[in-house]
């Protein structure tokens, strides 16, 4: 059983009995029963003892460890609306852990949202009406329990009148006998609780067995200068820049403060399912380094990550803003497919784009090249962006001819399609002349040659000789 459950149906059934024991009429004037508590008031107490004494092991055994396991407990005042009061009871362990309960109280009627064993609410035993005394009721009913006494004490170094209602019980049967005896202290002015014991005491046939209880106030900040111990959350840095694929990083500290001792549980929760965050630390309990390191990956965007720390009975909250953003990267890519003839080239251009503020030297390279072509590259390398020219030569057929370029950590290629056709068969090359300017010029040629021939035989020389020095007289036939 655990000690807040027991702690809570201690004095659920200490008031059980209280209710169920005869209370002493009296006639008084009208009290009024209003809360005198306001909201921040708190309480804080300590177990001061916890026994089991059984002749039967398994009694004891079945209690567990009884209240001796908590650090401390305190009473909250949440809001006060008319005669109800909203508490929080804080419980916080020895091991670290911590929790925490919602109380509604009306100082009126008694009656709580606490219940014991399932019977119903039995009474009010976090707060009182402020200002009661001696012979009031506890609550505005003749038959609730009624103070045995107001007296002067001293509580927690201040002079304080406190209303004391003691009671005692017992029942018996056939083989057993059952006793009770409570004791409770109020601060008159407030109506809190200053402290309350309890012994349980059975005998019979089945064993005997005593139980102890008794919480006392250790401090208070109505009259005191109690603290609630808490803690808050930090976050360092609050602001994370992530680049790609990289995590990102913050450091989440916790800050203790008045003595505040619990185990903090820590959770993160994205504004997106396109981060994931996770801690090195989910846990970080008392006496440890109370840091834990924040991290994140996802997608390009802007995010915020909402960090919980759970106390038990405390929750505090950081957040961290998260930017990612695409790594610098380039693309790819050639100006269209590539067709020559045999006994030709053809050409391509290769484009490398930069990305995301790509600034970085890329080394390109044919990295596949089928065989019966042959490809190159004017340049095998740019720097931030540009372009290259691809040059392929080679026999008929269908092609693929990658390039590869490399740049920045990362590699990406590009294929182009090749198709190379035969060149047409050679052909004696035509005449250039028209044909008839062909046939004109045989004819005119076939004229010029009977010409000269003819020509030629009129100036054939004959047999008359010419004297010398009578060249001027005519020849004459002989």
């Amino acid at each position: 059983m655990s000690s807040s459950v027991r702690l809570t149906m201690f004095l659920c059934f200490t008031f059980v009995i209280l209710v169920l024991s005869p209370s002493i009429p009296y006639v008084h004037a009208t009290t009024s029963y209003v809360p005198a508590v306001v909201p921040g008031n708190l309480a804080q107490y300590t177990v001061l003892y916890d026994t089991c004494q059984s002749t039967d092991p398994m009694v004891c055994q079945s209690m567990g460890n009884g209240l001796n396991d908590t650090q401390y407990a305190a009473l909250q005042v949440v809001e006060v609306s008319g005669p109800t009061v909203t508490l929080q009871m804080i419980t916080v362990y020895k091991n670290g852990t911590g929790s925490h309960q919602g109380v509604s109280v009306d100082v009126d009627t008694g009656q709580s949202n606490i219940t014991a064993m399932g019977q119903g609410p039995p009474g009010d035993y976090f707060v009182l009406a402020g200002n009661l005394i001696v012979t009031d009721h506890i609550w505005n009913s003749p038959t609730a329990p009624i103070f045995n006494s107001t007296s002067s004490e001293m509580v927690l170094g201040t002079l304080r009148p406190v209303n004391f209602l003691n009671f005692s019980s017992s029942f018996s049967g056939q083989g057993y006998s059952l006793s009770s005896s409570s004791g409770f202290a109020f601060d008159q002015q407030s109506g809190v609780f200053i402290e309350i014991s309890f012994q349980y005491v059975t005998t019979g046939i089945a064993g005997d067995t005593t139980l102890k209880f008794a919480i006392g106030m250790i401090d208070n900040n109505i009259w005191g200068t109690a603290i609630l111990p808490d803690f808050d959350l930090s976050a360092n840095p609050t602001t994370v820049d992530i680049v790609g694929s990289a995590t990102g990083t913050s450091t989440i500290g916790l800050i203790r403060s008045n003595g505040f001792v619990a185990t903090v549980k820590l959770t993160a929760t994205p504004s997106s399912s396109s981060i994931t965050c996770s801690f090195s630390s989910n846990s970080l309990a008392n006496g440890g380094s109370d840091t834990s390191t924040l991290s994140c990956t996802g997608s390009p965007g802007t995010y915020t990550v909402t960090i919980d720390g759970n106390g038990g009975y405390s929750i505090h909250s950081a957040s961290v803003s998260v930017s990612i953003i695409a790594s610098p990267d380039f693309q790819i890519s050639h100006s269209g497919p590539i067709s020559f003839q045999t006994g030709s080239s053809g050409t391509a251009t290769i484009t490398i784009t930069a990305q995301n503020g790509y600034t970085s030297t890329t080394t390109l390279e044919v990295s596949s090249a089928p065989s019966g072509l042959t490809c190159n590259l004017n340049n095998n390398s740019i720097s931030g962006y540009g372009s290259v020219t691809l040059t392929c030569s080679g026999q008929p057929g269908s092609y693929t001819v990658t390039v590869k370029a490399t740049g920045g950590g990362t590699s990406h290629s590009t294929d182009t399609p090749v198709t190379v056709s035969a060149a047409p068969a050679s052909t004696q090359p035509a005449s250039s002349l028209p044909m008839p300017l062909v046939y004109g010029g045989i004819g005119i040629a076939v004229i010029v040659a009977a010409l000269v021939a003819f020509l030629f035989i009129r100036r054939k020389p004959s047999g008359v000789v010419v004297a010398p020095g009578d060249a001027s007289a005519p020849a004459t036939q002989a």
